[in-house]
């Protein structure tokens, strides 16, 4: 600002200086008519060039004010953006520390709910041991009766008795027994361990049962051990009872009941 002030006033003495001279030259040549026509120009010229220099001060200095303006409003636009910046660290700062917590609770839910099931793991089989114990009983009190009492008649009915509870816990807690007896073989229920020619049932039925087997929901605990049945020799069998040969008995192809 200082600095285009002084070149202002410096202009104007410029601008005075030369409407000076312009005037001691005209009256130094007296007043004819070519010398006031000349004065004229001259006059016309110089006041054109001051008021051309007038309007370069006056742009030149809103050009400065202009400048000053904008310098000021960058500097309050910098102040500006400095806040939001720690105000955004801060936020940043507020959303690790969540972070964090969530973190942290979820490790403590994650073992929490293995400890849970651990814990169940452990005494799933409460249930059906408490289940298990009257059973356990009866046998005892079997046991008792056959040593003072040696009627065999009582002792297999008691032994029935408790066969009967022991069937009815397994089913309460969705275990059954597979039913194989007379049934058509089937290896994924069945597990053959000898066949026998006969000619009272067809093919591939199931004789005898020596192992009960077991299914637990849709899933076999264990298949029946069983001796099925093949044509006789006359109908192009093999003949009297034999044992299936290592590798060749029929294993259940998986651990599912057929639907």
């Amino acid at each position: 600002m200082t600095t285009s002030r002084t070149q202002e006033e410096r202009e104007r003495q410029e601008v005075q200086a030369a409407q000076t001279v312009t005037q001691n030259t005209a009256e130094a040549e007296g007043p004819s008519p070519e010398n006031e026509n000349q004065s004229e120009v001259i006059q016309r010229e110089n006041m054109s060039n001051s008021a051309d220099k007038q309007s370069d001060i006056s742009a030149n200095g809103s050009a400065a004010d202009q400048e000053q303006v904008t310098a000021e409003e960058t500097v309050l636009t910098a102040e500006e953006y400095e806040k939001q910046i720690a105000a955004l660290k801060q936020e940043v700062e507020d959303f690790r520390n969540r972070a964090m917590r969530w973190q942290a609770e979820l490790e403590n839910y994650q073992k929490r709910i293995a400890r849970q099931l651990a814990e169940e793991r452990k005494y799933a089989a409460i249930e059906l041991i408490r289940d298990l114990l009257p059973v356990y009983d009866n046998l005892q009190r079997a046991a008792q009766s056959a040593e003072q009492n040696h009627d065999v008649g009582q002792l297999l009915q008691g032994i029935r008795m408790i066969l009967k509870q022991w069937e009815d816990v397994l089913a309460k807690h969705q275990c059954r027994k597979i039913e194989a007896l007379h049934q058509p073989f089937d290896p994924n229920l069945h597990h053959a361990i000898s066949r026998q020619a006969t000619g009272d049932v067809p093919p591939n039925t199931v004789l005898y049962v020596a192992q009960e087997g077991f299914v637990l929901h849709d899933r076999v605990v264990r298949p029946s051990q069983v001796v099925v049945s093949m044509a006789l020799p006359g109908s192009g069998g093999e003949g009297a009872s034999e044992p299936v040969e290592p590798g060749t008995a029929e294993e259940p192809s998986n651990n599912h009941p057929p639907a």
